[in-house]
């Protein structure tokens, strides 16, 4: 390529570098006048544009298509950042013809992944996400040619404009590197909308990979992302793949971050919040492993991956890893097998357990309720599924204890007026919890008929389920009473109350055939009869109660015969 005359390109450098100066002061805009930079940066290329066309010089055309190529491409970015999505088209797509009239793609390579990648994510907000995937996918055909070319030389815009102190140097390769890396971001936005979760979730590793390379990240954004990126691998059940991206982000942050080193407050918060995130996540991925070892269904398994037969578009590595990271450190802490045994159990519950509260020391019941909330249940739950592997009934009981331990004082501390979804949630758990505790001191009892301490036992924990699953039904009351109908939300957890307070009135260990007894059974009749009343009246019910809708329609026929027998053979004080 033969260049413009340097006397030509003098007029054309100061309009360039006050271009350049505006573009970098545009992040620093005020709320006010967020596009004033981008405007005046505008303003600047229009003004060479305006010198280009009037350059004839048939020796250095190519040169002429080229900066040409470059302003247009400029225009267009800028179009499109400002909102102008239909002008900055127009600018970008003609740049791609003018680059089509260079030869040497050396001259051109940076501008044609810019123009391709602008107008991918163009077309990706209009959501015209087919039109989208092409141009990025086309981005990503031109840099995999070029770099087959084993081509050094790369000329971006401030090359063209000063091509007598043209160097090949690290900077142009970073750069086009870095077009890139964005172009597998976008792409993992499209793949997402496109309906192809795991070819984005590769996507996504990708653009993580590439910024590790080549050293371009916030470490808090990145340590940020690996672990969201770990949370859809854990909903996928493709715990290796998780445990790899938590245990990353945990690497990439202990080598940025010290916590006695001083930061400046907003940056501390931002570290912090990462920080607490990460182990949230990682709290989240124990519970997630502990929950699915004991729960998994073959079939489950079977039907997901009939979901994805013939999505070619899907198809993804199923275990990606970075290509220059060592989490041999991290990895030994967690298993990512399916857990069959209380050693391993115990192993991943602790390891949970400490990222967990790890993470309150940020999410305080104070200053971040909802949050703190949360991670208190998702503890109560780490505990319920560590229950499965115990075998000790006694041991069982203590841990749901510590669930209850656990739930009660964040239940107390919530304003129902402000909480009330969380505070039935938490009524609705305590109510299970301490039904489950019933059955287990039930054994004991059965055990040892005799012992009145057990009997006893039985009977607190019978009052205790029955005082939170009637606490849970009263928040539905509307002016003081019961709704004639529930909605859809809340139709199943409200019978299925009725249905817990049916079957644990007849759990109360009392003599037989005595006042007590008759009221007990009487009152598991009447709610089971009140489930009964509404799913005969409402078809929602009915639906929402299948299977324990059988089971109340049967009692509702065999208690009377129950409760006839109590009274003919009742025990007068």
């Amino acid at each position: 390529m033969k260049f413009l005359d340097n006397e030509i390109l003098k007029k054309l450098q100061p309009k360039f570098d006050d271009f350049q100066t505006n573009w970098k002061n545009a992040a620093n805009d005020s709320p006010n006048l967020p596009y004033d930079s981008k405007y005046k940066a505008f303003s600047k290329l229009e003004e060479m544009q305006e010198i280009m066309n009037n350059l004839t010089d048939p020796e250095c055309q190519e040169h002429i298509d080229a900066l040409q190529s470059y302003i247009l491409v400029s225009c267009g970015v800028i179009k499109a950042e400002v909102e102008e999505l239909t002008m900055g088209e127009k600018f970008l797509m003609r740049s791609l013809e003018l680059c089509d009239k260079v030869q040497e793609e050396k001259y051109t390579l940076s501008c044609r992944l810019s123009a391709h990648n602008q107008l991918g994510i163009i077309w990706c907000t209009r959501d015209e996400v087919i039109k989208s995937r092409q141009h990025l996918e086309k981005s990503l055909n031109i840099y995999f040619n070029f770099k087959n070319e084993n081509s050094r030389e790369i000329f971006l815009f401030e090359d063209l404009m000063y091509p007598d102190k043209y160097e090949a140097k690290a900077n142009q390769e970073k750069n086009v590197e870095m077009l890139i890396t964005h172009t597998y971001y976008y792409l993992a936005q499209v793949h997402g909308k496109q309906g192809n979760p795991q070819k984005s979730a590769e996507y996504c590793h990708e653009t993580l990979d590439r910024q590790l390379q080549n050293s371009e990240y916030d470490p808090v954004d990145w340590c940020s992302n690996a672990a969201i990126l770990s949370q859809f691998y854990l909903n996928a059940d493709n715990f290796k793949s998780a445990r790899y991206h938590l245990c990353s982000s945990l690497i990439i942050f202990e080598k940025h971050f010290d916590e006695n080193k001083e930061e400046d407050e907003e940056r501390k918060e931002r570290i912090d919040m990462c920080r607490a995130h990460i182990s949230r996540l990682c709290g989240k991925y124990g519970q997630t492993l502990l929950e699915y070892s004991h729960s998994e269904s073959i079939l489950a398994k079977v039907y997901k991956t009939i979901e994805n037969v013939g999505n070619a578009d899907d198809e993804a590595v199923e275990n990606p890893e970075f290509a220059d990271l060592d989490v041999s450190t991290k990895i030994e802490e967690v298993t990512d097998k399916k857990i069959v045994g209380w050693e391993d159990a115990r192993k991943t519950f602790i390891w949970a357990q400490k990222h967990f509260t790890a993470s309150q020391g940020f999410y305080t019941m104070n200053e971040k309720c909802s949050d703190y909330v949360e991670i208190t249940r998702d503890m109560s739950q780490l505990y319920k599924h560590l229950i499965f592997f115990e075998e000790d009934n006694d041991r069982k009981s203590k841990m749901h204890r510590r669930r209850a331990d656990l739930l009660e004082p964040v239940l107390n501390e919530l304003s129902e007026t402000h909480y009330l979804l969380v505070v039935r949630q938490i009524l609705f758990e305590l109510g299970e919890i301490f039904s489950d505790m019933m059955d287990l001191k039930t054994k004991r009892w059965n055990e040892e008929p005799n012992n009145p301490h057990h009997a006893k036992k039985v009977n607190m924990m019978v009052t205790q389920a029955v005082l939170y699953f009637t606490r849970f039904l009263d928040t539905m009351k509307v002016e003081g009473k019961h709704p004639d109908k529930y909605n859809e939300d809340t139709v199943r957890p409200a019978l299925l109350a009725r249905f817990h307070l049916g079957r644990l009135a007849s759990k109360f260990v009392v003599e037989e055939n005595t006042e007590q007894h008759m009221r007990n059974v009487l009152t598991t009749f009447t709610s089971y009869k009140q489930i009964v009343d509404y799913c005969t009246s409402n078809e929602d019910g009915a639906k929402a109660m299948e299977e324990e809708y059988e089971v109340c329609q049967e009692m509702v026929r065999l208690l009377p015969i129950k409760i006839s027998k109590i009274r003919t053979n009742l025990k007068r004080p």
